[in-house]
């Protein structure tokens, strides 16, 4: 602990004014970090962390949703309208996807946001790339009360328990300064990707899927307990998209993309040709959506002179602002 405060000082000292390491309960809350058993660490049998940080080297391929989420959490119409000034805290930041994208749709923004993980192999990965960065529990952050403008909760929230997602929420709304807004993100169950979790990805990562999804009344409960204003609960369209020169290049790419972020190893063992058609048959099956906002299903098409592949996916996101 003390090791990481000198870090944050010397590298991030605005970040470091932040911290509150030393919080009431911060001893049990680092033996919990220490005693999780995560799926996103590459040193256990359960780890698929590399091959998600693999997939989100191309870190545009989800930027539609994610430029969404900026801007409901800074309430502007576009992100070249968040202030230069605005702090957010991406409470499942992994390697800090949300942070890079962030520097590329707002370069306005003088401090990125303060990418928080409970996985340490992501959270060195995202110092490592000069990312300011924490290991965490979302239910138990060490940051002071209203420092930050913004908390997204975003990409793997149905991982917190539904008994530990109250305090998640309660957490982000302390950190929130006045007027600050959270938000909450995620697949709602029996929907599309919910579906994809339980029927594919349980199926055939090595770590499997038994988490539950969340509906739009809970998302408003949970809202409505951590004492903030609701805003609203919305669907938010939250596609894959890989752009490139050639139609084959783009469908392999997002394949690929598919294969690695949602670690697909039991699709493995034929030949890389036959797993990429595999699972661009499961995404033509499961990604369905006849009246969204994108395509109905899996396309691949010509845009001027690029070529698209792209997965559509609609998430359910809550805001609540202090």
């Amino acid at each position: 602990m003390m090791e990481y405060a000198d870090l944050a000082r010397n590298r991030f000292p605005w970040l470091a004014e932040t911290l509150w390491l030393d919080r009431p309960g911060a001893e049990a809350a680092w033996r919990l970090l220490a005693d999780a058993v995560n799926e996103f660490e590459d040193d256990t049998d359960l780890g698929r962390g590399a091959s998600y940080r693999r997939a989100q080297r191309n870190a545009m391929v989800r930027a539609r949703g994610i430029r969404s989420l900026f801007t409901l959490a800074a309430g502007v119409a576009t992100p070249a309208r968040i202030p230069r000034d605005w702090r957010l805290l991406d409470v499942l930041g992994g390697d800090g996807l949300l942070a890079r994208v962030l520097r590329t749709v707002a370069p306005q923004v003088v401090s990125p946001a303060v990418t928080s993980d409970m996985a340490g192999h992501m959270v060195l990965e995202a110092l490592r790339g000069g990312l300011p960065a924490i290991r965490q529990l979302a239910q138990f952050l060490f940051v002071r009360d209203e420092t930050m403008d913004a908390v997204i909760i975003a990409y793997g929230t149905h991982h917190i328990g539904p008994e530990e997602r109250a305090a998640a929420c309660r957490e982000a709304a302390r950190v929130l300064r006045p007027g600050g807004r959270l938000v909450l993100h995620d697949f709602e169950e029996g929907a599309p990707v919910a579906r994809w979790f339980t029927e594919v990805v349980h199926r055939h990562s090595r770590s499997g899927h038994p988490y539950k999804h969340f509906s739009a009344a809970e998302m408003e409960r949970l809202i409505a307990a951590a004492d903030l204003r609701p805003v609203g609960v919305r669907p938010v369209y939250d596609p894959l998209v890989v752009e490139g020169d050639d139609p084959r290049e783009v469908r392999a790419a997002l394949a690929d993309y598919l294969l690695d972020m949602y670690g697909l190893v039991g699709l493995n063992g034929r030949a890389r040709a036959e797993t990429r058609d595999a699972v661009w048959a499961l995404a033509r099956r499961y990604f369905t959506y006849p009246d969204g906002a994108g395509p109905d299903r899996p396309v691949v098409y010509r845009r001027r002179s690029t070529w698209l592949a792209e997965v559509p996916r609609v998430a359910l996101v809550a805001v609540g602002e202090k």
